[in-house]
């Protein structure tokens, strides 16, 4: 199984650097509602897959971050929309931690395994501190794009901490 890339999950025009809503189940259906126009998917189909998983687990991952994800029938490929929102909401992480950075998550329901690779490559991006300080940070889709997709923004050496094989 080959790796997915965040480059291959999102687009600028998926990403919403600022969502107010008042609670989680408004933040879910304003994104969903969101990436599925930008999908051409039906949003309340997109919705009820969400709220579906929800049913399994938390969206909540800590450190003010959820990851809200579903399978949806018709699908070809995974795809990710992201927003920053205006205020904090509990999403159920065990830090207790309100996410204010939300990634939703979108694959196809036809493969099971793209789900798990996805959502794998969303969390790995999203464990890094540096990413998520900018994408707290920054008020542009294009910007936070950047942010999520390369590590350009970072200088000459993106992994300055780490030693490099000559």
């Amino acid at each position: 199984m080959s790796r997915i890339r965040m480059a291959e999950l999102i687009t600028p025009d998926r990403i919403l650097p600022v969502l107010n809503a008042a609670d989680k189940d408004r933040a879910i259906d304003k994104l969903c509602r969101f990436a599925a126009a930008r999908a051409g998917l039906d949003g309340e189909l997109v919705r009820r897959a969400v709220l579906a998983r929800e049913d399994l687990t938390t969206f909540g991952v800590g450190r003010g971050i959820a990851i809200p994800h579903g399978t949806v029938p018709g699908m070809s490929k995974p795809l990710g929309a992201l927003a920053r929102l205006k205020r904090p909401v509990d999403f159920g992480a065990a830090d207790g931690r309100a996410a204010d950075l939300v990634f939703l998550l979108l694959a196809p329901e036809s493969d099971a395994s793209i789900l798990l690779r996805a959502l794998s490559c969303v969390a790995r991006r999203l464990r890094d501190r540096e990413v998520v300080k900018r994408l707290r940070a920054e008020t542009g889709a294009e910007a936070a794009h950047v942010i999520l997709t390369s590590d350009s923004w970072r200088g000459h050496d993106p992994h300055p901490d780490r030693k490099h094989a000559a």
